[in-house]
């Protein structure tokens, strides 16, 4: 994962929805931003990866049922440590819906503990509603999903947990930076045969479930973030995957409440401008 290196308060947020918060506050990284968020690796000594073959096999032919998706929905039950400046961890949870029509077009919603949210980005805009405390804010972005994540990263120091899944090579994205990565073995996870793959990265470990059926879908994902205090993990079970359904174009136009109030997106400071 290349973005998967920098954990921070908001990481309940992932799975996309990290990159449409309005806030310039990073976010646990997904495979996209380890390298603008974090140091740069030694080039004096290159550690080739040791990667099992079947755990990289599996891993590729994954991230071709995705590559060659048009469209698919998904569900995910999220679980995510927050960091308190005391150094405990508060376990809290939430649920996301999300809806893709590549190359330009994503609806996500966002119920959890602690923060509500829906968010539609289309060719050109995202709108992000944050429908617990009535604000929200739109931002002109690229016209495509991936050149739109860069944007965000590179621009308001977003970083995507998850963003791997939107990525038009989501197996580069996934393996960009292991350095190991084995087949643990089989699990039943939500009534289906999984493979569990585990992966270590220098920042973070990661591991996956994947579907044993001819989907070979992520059932799950795990991500520790061994480098931060408390070694903090963030975890998503995916359920209801459709791959290339039919969806109705209105589920991409924002709904915004007459009496919710417009804020602006902010960048960090010493970011691009």
């Amino acid at each position: 994962m290349e973005l998967s290196s920098n954990f921070s308060s908001l990481g309940f947020f992932v799975f996309v929805i990290a990159l449409f918060i309005i806030s310039g506050t990073g976010v646990p990284g997904s495979p996209d931003s380890a390298a603008a968020q974090t140091p740069a690796p030694s080039t004096s000594t290159e550690i080739k990866p040791v990667i099992d073959p079947a755990a990289d096999k599996l891993l590729k032919e994954m991230g071709a049922v995705l590559a060659k998706a048009k469209a698919f929905t998904v569900s995910a039950d999220i679980n995510f440590d927050r960091l308190m400046p005391s150094g405990l961890l508060i376990k809290y949870a939430g649920a996301v819906n999300l809806t893709v029509q590549r190359p330009d077009k994503v609806y996500a919603s966002f119920i959890g503990d602690i923060q509500d949210r829906k968010i539609w980005y289309t060719a050109g805009e995202i709108t992000v509603l944050d429908t617990e405390n009535g604000f929200y804010g739109a931002l002109p972005t690229p016209k495509t999903i991936e050149e739109t994540m860069d944007f965000l990263m590179r621009d308001y120091g977003m970083t995507i947990p998850l963003a791997d899944i939107l990525s038009a090579d989501p197996y580069k994205a996934f393996i960009t930076n292991a350095a190991a990565g084995v087949v643990v073995g089989e699990s039943t996870i939500n009534n289906k045969s999984c493979t569990h793959l585990a992966f270590v990265q220098k920042y973070i470990d990661w591991q996956i479930w994947i579907s044993d059926g001819a989907d070979k879908l992520p059932c799950k994902l795990v991500i520790n973030y061994k480098t931060v205090p408390g070694g903090p993990q963030y975890s998503a079970e995916f359920s209801r995957w459709s791959i290339n359904p039919s969806i109705d174009p209105s589920v991409f136009k924002a709904e915004i409440p007459a009496e919710a109030v417009k804020i602006d997106f902010l960048k960090v400071q010493g970011m691009a401008k």
